[in-house]
């Protein structure tokens, strides 16, 4: 098969992703080429046709075909490392977990294209923690290289349910805006739902385990953040595991 290089699928991907416009996509040349795509499926449809619009209008403008498989969010994940392990690789591969757990060991053992020359030249218009968290360390090459596109973000937000909220007799808009007193105001919604006949149902729902596969990780990450741990490690890459700050938020946070 006549592929398009990852180089060029991303080049285009990310113009599209910084400049906000698919006006004029990366052509490697003038001849058409296709290039084999795996995309993790969205969960909800808007999501499925949203990037089937962008491979058409892709397509479209670039006279370039986009051979792509919209797989589970797991699946992927199983499929992407079986992939790696086999060797047998598309060219271009998107999952929200890849950079925790597919990326870093791979960089480290040179089984991934560096971006360097497509990511660096977009480096004033991505967040400064997008860039760094493309970049990886190279144990064959001994540098730091990009090895993901930063097309996307996410947000990580707490969900509260507003309707139990009010039936236990309280209000949103009225939660405090300090971290320890916002949480202790809805522990006491749990006895007054129960009080009402609502067995089984629990003012909090923290994931506090590594199994979701992400959900512990990032709510560590939130009461790190809440207690002033951010610096466990700079922006330099330097840990800083020594630091009272760091400790003390280490410390509430497990607590």
């Amino acid at each position: 098969m006549n592929t398009l290089s990852r180089r060029t699928v991303i080049r285009g991907s990310l113009g599209l992703a910084a400049a906000g416009t698919l006006a004029r996509p990366f052509v490697s040349n003038a001849a058409t080429t296709t290039a084999s795509v795996w995309w993790s499926q969205g969960y909800i449809p808007e999501e499925d046709a949203a990037f089937r619009a962008m491979v058409t209008e892709y397509q479209k403008q670039s006279g370039n075909t986009i051979d792509y498989t919209l797989i589970p969010f797991a699946p992927l994940l199983q499929k992407i490392i079986s992939a790696l392990t086999s060797g047998d690789v598309p060219d271009v591969i998107s999952h929200e977990i890849q950079s925790a757990i597919v990326i870093p060991p791979n960089a480290w053992k040179d089984k991934l294209v560096d971006l360097s020359d497509i990511v660096e030249p977009l480096k004033s218009q991505l967040h400064p923690t997008a860039y760094l968290g493309s970049r990886y360390y190279n144990n064959v090459t001994k540098a730091y290289g990009v090895y993901q596109g930063p097309y996307k973000t996410a947000t990580l937000p707490f969900h509260v349910w507003n309707s139990l909220v009010e039936k236990a007799g309280l209000k949103l808009a009225d939660a405090p805006k300090t971290w320890d007193a916002f949480w202790d105001y809805f522990k006491p919604v749990q006895a007054k739902l129960r009080g009402q006949g609502m067995r089984g149902v629990y003012s909090l729902g923290l994931q506090a385990t590594t199994a979701g596969p992400a959900d512990g990780n990032n709510l560590f990450e939130y009461f790190l953040a809440a207690y002033g741990g951010l610096d466990i490690v700079t922006p330099d890459g330097r840990p800083h595991l020594d630091d009272p700050v760091v400790k003390e938020a280490v410390i509430k946070t497990i607590t």
